[in-house]
Formats: structure tokens, sequence, C-alpha cells
């Protein structure tokens, strides 16, 4: 049985600059310094706090992105060459992520909240559930099992590594 996890996967990969898939775009701070824009919007802008090294942001830090000036989303953590990069908090529209993170994707192990309440823990890939983890639906079901590619697959199922 294969259930497509869609109100927590849209959060999750639209609703999250850091998490979306499209190419990869630049976006430049006031100060010069340059970060990954994996999801490019009109009127959006960017601060970092940490280091700039070659014009890209570097080391631990908070980049915080702004649409027409209103605050959308904070990440607190490492970023490499102008991408989030190992252990990392991303916070936007009372959902939260806490985790590993790859290019500016979700990546390794994490764990993503929503403001409904429904969550999901465990592994992750290219910024979708991929592998074993946990996820509790807004409706408050418990789901315990394997992801392949944001897809659900029982208990039983065995590991899809494609």
């Amino acid at each position: 049985m294969k259930t497509m996890l869609s109100g927590l996967l849209i959060s999750v990969c639209c609703a999250m600059p850091l998490a979306a898939f499209a190419d990869t775009e630049w976006i430049t701070d006031a100060k010069g310094c340059k970060v990954a824009n994996l999801a490019p919007k009109e009127g959006e802008r960017v601060t970092w706090s940490g280091e700039c090294k070659n014009g890209l942001a570097n080391g631990e830090g908070t980049l915080t992105w702004f649409e027409s000036g209103v605050k959308t989303e904070v990440y607190d953590g490492m970023m490499i060459d102008g991408y989030a990069e190992g252990l990392g908090k991303l916070r936007s529209a009372g959902s939260t992520y806490v985790g590993e993170f790859k290019k500016s994707r979700q990546h390794g192990r994490g764990r993503y909240e929503d403001a409904d309440g429904s969550w999901y823990s465990g592994e992750w890939s290219e910024g979708l559930p991929h592998g074993r983890g946990q996820m509790l639906t807004p409706e408050g079901q418990l789901l315990k099992g394997y992801w392949n590619k944001g897809e659900y697959e029982d208990e039983g199922a065995m590991p899809s590594r494609t």
C-alpha cells in the first residue's frame, strides 16, 4: 500500500526555498555574500550573519529570507560555499525542520514539524522523506516504515534505495 504524503510534502518541498528542486540560482545579501537560491521568487532578499569567503556564505550563522520585506524563513546552521550543509534548523510559517542538509536540501536524518501538528522523523534524500521513518498525519494517524522519494511504503516493505 502506497500513500502520497501530499499535505506534509507540499509544505516541506514547496514552502521552503531550501528544500525545492529547481536548478541552483544565487541571491546576494547587502554585504555582497551569495547563497544558493533553489526556489527564486520575485521581491525576495536575504541576510547572512556569518562569514563570507570568496563571495559565498561560509561557516556558522543565520540566513534569513524576506519576501517583499516580510521575513518568511530563518535557517540557523552551517553554510559551505553558499549552501546549507551539515546540521541546521529551518523555520518557516509555523513549521520547523531540524536535521542534516546537503546542498541546501534536507538530506540524512531529520525531523520536520508542521504548524498543524503533523510531523515526519527519519531519513531524507534530496529534500524528500526517503528511507526509514515515522510520520504523524494531520488526522492523527501514525505511519511507520519506509519512504521512497516521498511516498510511504507500509511497515513491512523492503527499503527502496533507487
